[in-house]
């Protein structure tokens, strides 16, 4: 019993504000994370779904030029290790406006799956109210610090009911969203496209945390399985026409 008490001080001793939170990601868990750079600076998170594509937010790279944009990947550290690569063109969706419809795919000048980079699968289902999908990033420590840790952080978030998001931020939510929130769990600015995942499979794109944790309000995520085949349909392009 009291082992278990002295492991539970040691992770909160851990904590880290960049998934509000969250701790320290054991990198082997994640190898299938990207973090996205604009102009030179960490913009948002990311998933590698396929060789040369990468899963992130609309909201990241609307109206960026393309030539401005990298990712790297195979690393929990954002300024060393792994691999930094171009993107050559993405897709963005056609109808994003804020959180609705905040989904976007890049390519990648060249293919990145090896032992440290790691595709993950996308769902067949949206997950259930009451389930516990994991997320990660490299986010704020605090609101609007505009410091983000160096090393990957991850946390746990609960599914909720799409109502207690209408209700608490007074905002439509549909199908396109799903509703989270859990013990203070929050995603920041930086964790933004970053992935929600849940038994190994890419459920959400982290789009909108409420205040970095001191806010008692629930996250947004895209729901991954609502766009199934526009991510099918727009992979097919970008593979087709580069």
């Amino acid at each position: 019993m009291w082992i278990g008490f002295c492991w539970v001080l040691i992770l909160f001793a851990r904590s880290s504000n960049g998934i509000y939170n969250g701790v320290e990601a054991k990198f082997d868990f994640w190898t299938f994370i990207a973090s996205v750079w604009v102009n030179g600076y960490q913009e948002c998170g990311g998933t590698v779904i396929d060789t040369r594509i990468i899963l992130t937010a609309a909201q990241c790279v609307k109206n960026k030029p393309v030539k401005k944009i990298t990712v790297r990947v195979g690393t929990p550290d954002i300024y060393r290790g792994g691999n930094v690569i171009k993107v050559t063109a993405m897709a963005v969706h056609e109808n994003y406006k804020e959180w609705n419809n905040d989904i976007a795919l890049l390519w990648l000048e060249k293919p990145v799956l090896s032992e440290r980079v790691t595709n993950i699968p996308l769902p067949f289902k949206e997950p259930s109210e009451n389930e516990y999908p994991s997320n990660a990033g490299w986010g704020e420590k605090l609101l609007e610090s505009y410091v983000s840790p160096r090393k990957l952080q991850n946390g746990v978030t609960k599914i909720r009911p799409r109502s207690l998001c209408v209700d608490e931020l007074v905002e439509p939510i549909g199908n396109e969203l799903l509703c989270t929130f859990y013990a203070e769990n929050d995603i920041c600015p930086g964790d933004y496209g970053g992935p929600l995942i849940l038994a190994n499979k890419v459920v959400g794109i982290a789009v909108q945390g409420h205040g970095c944790g001191y806010a008692i309000l629930p996250s947004l995520y895209t729901n991954v399985f609502h766009y199934l085949t526009w991510i099918e349909e727009n992979s097919r392009e970008l593979k087709k026409n580069n």
